[in-house]
């Protein structure tokens, strides 16, 4: 079977090298350009259509070559098995026919212990050899149970002391995962204040930081107060800004203004201006809010309208819907009357013709 692979592979491997080889000159032709074509190369293709051919030959030989090796070596293996089934079966036979040679021998046919040993009759029991009663045995029990309990003892002593080795191992693999623990929360203690610490010196320079800048708004503020103040007072006090608005009255009639000395309307002028403008805005809002009472009752109105339609509109098919069960009625009961009337006069249609009616041939009617 090894010697089966071996070749197999060989063929294998040439068959790559030939391959190789093929793609290489290939390869060195095409790269050449004196002897390269344009169009087909009919020589070559010739020379591959038989190469094809031969390489499909080699391995339809190779195949053939390896069914008969297996055909052979499976020959064998049937041969080599059927040679063991005959041998053991040849000596189950001899095993049977000396079993029954000895079942037909007679009974009680030992030989005497003061006679000549046939070693040919004799089986492996004649080895046999019974010295007497053993007195040694209580004592030999007894040294026996002796060994065994030392035995036991020492198993046992070896066991403890592995089981405390152990033990002592999970005791110091406890002491140390309790230290590592008790290390980590220190750790982790210490890592927590210093992160606390670091928390509230934080939140002190906020505060400080919110502090100043607190205190610098304020100063602004107080800044931007005492600017506004200044230029008050300025525009107040200013001789240019602050003419006397008296200087702007006609003299000829007090109602009118000289356009060219106009130095702005007085105090009780600019309140009533604000007057008439509060005035107005209140005017203004009073309409609006009228337009939205009146928007909201228009609305209510609508909303009632509707649903008086709507309950008109659902008692019209309740009307309805009753007339029409009434009118339903009447149509059924007109019906049955109908059906009754039909029957009766299909009754009367097909009447019997008793006695009386053959008697009355041949007599007067009057």
């Amino acid at each position: 079977m090894v010697l089966l692979q071996e070749e197999a592979l060989e063929q294998e491997r040439a068959r790559l090298e030939a391959l190789q080889q093929r793609e290489q000159n290939r390869a060195k032709r095409f790269m050449n350009s004196k002897n390269r074509s344009i169009g087909i190369d009919k020589g070559y293709l010739d020379k591959q259509i038989e190469e094809k051919r031969q390489l499909e030959l080699a391995q339809n030989e190779d195949k053939l070559a390896e069914a008969e090796n297996l055909k052979h070596l499976v020959r064998c293996l049937d041969n080599s098995e059927a040679a063991a089934q005959e041998a053991k079966k040849r000596k189950s036979l001899d095993v049977k026919k000396s079993l029954d040679a000895q079942t037909r021998q007679p009974k009680n046919n030992a030989l005497s212990m003061d006679g000549p040993l046939d070693l040919v009759n004799c089986g492996p029991s004649s080895l046999q050899c019974f010295s007497g009663e053993d007195n040694a045995y209580g004592t030999r029990k007894k040294a026996q149970q002796k060994q065994v309990k030392l035995w036991c003892g020492e198993y046992m002593l070896e066991k403890n002391r592995a089981l405390d080795a152990e033990r002592k191992e999970e005791q110091d693999y406890a002491h140390y995962v309790l230290e590592q623990d008790r290390i980590r929360s220190e750790l982790e203690v210490a890592a927590k204040r210093k992160k606390d610490e670091d928390a509230r010196l934080r939140q002190f320079e906020n505060m400080e930081y919110a502090r100043q800048a607190r205190e610098r708004k304020e100063e602004e503020l107080e800044a931007d107060n005492n600017a506004r103040r200044l230029e008050s007072h300025y525009l107040q006090t200013c001789p240019l800004l602050t003419e006397d608005t008296k200087l702007a009255t006609n003299v000829n009639a007090e109602h009118r203004f000289r356009p060219d000395h106009f130095k702005g309307f007085q105090k009780d002028q600019v309140n009533q201006v604000y007057k008439e403008n509060d005035a107005v805005v209140e005017e203004k809002r009073r309409i609006c809010a009228h337009e939205a009472d009146s928007e909201a009752n228009w609305a209510r109105y609508n909303a009632e309208v509707v649903t008086k339609m709507s309950d008109a509109e659902e008692a019209k098919q309740r009307m309805i819907a009753e007339e029409n069960h009434v009118q339903r009625e009447i149509l059924t009961q007109q019906k049955e009357e109908l059906d009754n009337r039909k029957a009766e006069i299909k009754k009367e249609g097909i009447a019997e013709i008793g006695s009386e009616f053959f008697t009355r041939f041949g007599q007067s009617c009057r």
